[in-house]
């Protein structure tokens, strides 16, 4: 019952995601993040399973530190979301199958370009500037693309936020009521909840 969703700026990447954890018919969390932090100034939204969402969570970024500190370098977003994408299809090729969970991979490059992806458990990846994945993506993805313009300020980007947060607490008939919203720029992360 997750939902993420987010979008590309000017300079910026904004991703939000439900904090909600329900097991059957039982509420267990409302504080959950969602929102991994790969390092400064990337980060991987995961919608799906809460064991699979977990797990290849933490094998994201646990190999991604681990190829920081072998290479001793920095890998940009284009080669961090192919990456992902290669991490996603060697699951479907292991004995255990695919981890049911699928991304939003966002975040600003050193040279201060803004990019965002999205991953889903087959392996497939698309550059995108406004996107959706979980239940968020059968209510917003209408109103991203009719709010959304090339170029938005940070400031236009969270009203954007803020409206889809709303479309999914009037929609959806399970009650998700805080949201924690992740913004990447430059200068780093911002993390805020509604």
């Amino acid at each position: 019952m997750d939902s993420i969703f987010g979008l590309q700026g000017s300079d910026f990447v904004i991703v939000a995601c439900d904090g909600s954890i329900a097991h059957s018919i039982l509420k267990i969390k409302e504080t959950e993040d969602k929102i991994l932090k790969l390092d400064d100034h990337k980060i991987f939204g995961i919608s799906g399973e809460g064991a699979d969402r977990n797990s290849f969570g933490e094998l994201v970024h646990k190999n991604h530190c681990l190829i920081r500190y072998k290479t001793g370098g920095y890998m940009n977003l284009k080669e961090t979301a192919h990456f992902v994408r290669s991490m996603y299809a060697q699951a479907i090729r292991s004995r255990d199958g695919p981890h049911q969970c699928n991304g939003l991979l966002g975040g600003v490059d050193q040279d201060g370009t803004p990019s965002l992806y999205w991953l889903d458990y087959l392996g497939s990846l698309q550059k995108i500037t406004r996107g959706a994945q979980g239940y968020a993506n059968y209510f917003l993805l209408g109103l991203l693309d009719n709010q959304y313009k090339p170029n938005l300020t940070k400031e236009e980007g969270i009203e954007i936020i803020k409206k889809c947060i709303k479309e999914l607490q009037t929609r959806f008939l399970i009650a998700q009521n805080k949201f924690i919203v992740k913004i990447v720029t430059k200068q780093g992360i911002e993390t805020f909840t509604i």
